[in-house]
């Protein structure tokens, strides 16, 4: 109820009403699209309300997610997202504004698609034995989009929280949800969070500053291995997600051999029996 309760008090009264008797209970996102029809999407799979969300409704939406300060939230917004309280996040769609390649702001805001965040203490409890084994492996968490990667390594995070110094490297700002410089997830007592900062950077700058015993990242890419590589060198153990069907189809896009063999554990998701199916772990 308390998702519930922190969405609706994100919207317009108007599409706040529509979504009053809609069960919450495993939605996974409210999009909203300007000139469109309220859209749901609940346990992958999609509907329509008989409501037009209008483009005034997207602008006061961003105005309610960005409390009326939405140059407060510009780096999360040119990250194509803003979070919420609760760790809820809402993904941002309209016209990008570059500065050469890069996004420095996202105006006429046409699209809303709120994201729904469910922590599940426990979603790790099948794989703890193998990344704790021999102490901790180096180990990669491999599915396509929306089969669990995150929910798991969020909670890999809270349990080695608990004993070991984990560092997490949140560049997009998914795993512990940082608002207002307070994670709204738990991810372990011992847990250190750099948001919102990219992976090349990020690892060195916590091997300096944080010594930790385990870096904890998400969505790993080629131009990540030279980071990894040097927290492996100094003796840091890594755990890290990766977009694909299977290892070996990660390997081939990241092409860096030497870095992927260092993974000892990968494990391998899919949603075949729900979100979170293991696969495969290869040891």
């Amino acid at each position: 109820m308390m998702a519930k309760r922190i969405i609706l008090n994100n919207l317009p009264p108007e599409i706040a009403q529509r979504l009053q008797d809609v069960s919450f209970s495993t939605l996974e996102e409210v999009r909203l699209r300007a000139g469109k029809r309220l859209a749901l999407c609940d346990g992958g799979l999609n509907s329509v309300l008989p409501y037009v969300v209008s483009q005034k409704e997207i602008e006061q939406t961003v105005q309610i997610i960005s409390r009326s300060s939405v140059y407060a939230y510009i780096d999360e917004i040119t990250n194509c997202f803003i979070t919420l309280e609760g760790g809820h996040r809402v993904g941002l769609c309209g016209r990008a504004v570059l500065d050469g390649n890069k996004i420095i702001n996202i105006t006429q805001m046409s699209g809303l698609n709120f994201r729904i965040a469910r922590q599940v203490k426990g979603a790790a409890d099948k794989i703890m034995p193998y990344i704790t084994k021999n102490s901790l492996c180096n180990t990669l968490i491999v599915s396509p989009p929306q089969c669990g990667k995150t929910t798991i390594i969020r909670d890999v995070a809270r349990q080695l929280g608990e004993t070991f110094k984990v560092s997490i490297i949140d560049e997009r700002g998914e795993i512990a949800a940082v608002r207002g410089g307070v994670a709204q997830h738990d991810v372990g007592e011992m847990t250190d969070v750099l948001d919102l900062c990219p992976k090349s950077i990020g690892i060195p700058l916590m091997l300096r500053s944080m010594s930790p015993d385990v870096i904890i990242t998400d969505e790993i890419a080629h131009t990540d291995t030279e980071a990894i590589h040097k927290a492996l060198s100094c003796g840091v153990k890594i755990i890290a997600t990766a977009h694909g069907d299977s290892a070996e189809q990660v390997k081939r896009r990241i092409k860096a051999p030497s870095v992927m063999e260092e993974f000892n554990c990968v494990i391998t998701l899919s949603r075949k029996k729900g979100v979170g199916t293991i696969e495969s772990i290869t040891l």
